[in-house]
């Protein structure tokens, strides 16, 4: 597989599909250094289940998580800072985090109750939570969906916490 390549799947087992398309894509092996800190950065803008179709589904989060165990890895958290107004906490429990910190030993991080640094990139400044930087690797599991602003939210905008 190529750096480039875009892995497709299909199905309804999200936790087989995530652990699957993750050793297709040889994360583990981009990973590197079993000791590194993992983050996952889900998609929680509010406080509802994955049915809604806002929100990453937890058995994506599950496998992603069994995915890493698997090869090792132990030092994963779960990152994210709910949309303005609403509450990540109300948002881990809607979406059944939770259960999932718990039945796997991996901590929860409410990034808006975190603090942050100003950076600059190319001219312009940028605000970023401090527990987002301290991280080597983050995997990204943004929602498709469309969103007012944007017309279309992808895994770039997911990134912003």
């Amino acid at each position: 597989m190529n750096r480039n390549d875009i892995i497709i799947i299909h199905g309804t087992d999200y936790k087989e599909m995530a652990k699957s398309i993750l050793g297709r894509a040889d994360v583990a092996s981009d990973i590197g250094d079993l000791n590194k800190k993992i983050a996952l950065k889900p998609n929680l803008v509010v406080a509802r289940d994955a049915s809604s179709g806002a929100t990453t589904h937890k058995e994506l989060l599950a496998g992603v998580i069994e995915y890493l165990q698997e090869h090792g890895f132990k030092n994963i958290t779960i990152m994210e800072g709910s949309w303005v107004g609403d509450n990540t906490q109300s948002a881990f429990t809607a979406a059944g985090y939770r259960q999932v910190s718990q039945r796997y030993n991996v901590p929860l991080v409410d990034l808006q109750r975190d603090s942050y640094s100003e950076y600059e990139a190319k001219g312009m400044k940028i605000c970023i939570c401090d527990k987002a930087m301290e991280v080597d690797y983050m995997i990204n599991m943004p929602v498709l969906k469309g969103h007012c602003q944007t017309t279309v939210t992808c895994a770039l905008k997911n990134n912003k916490a």
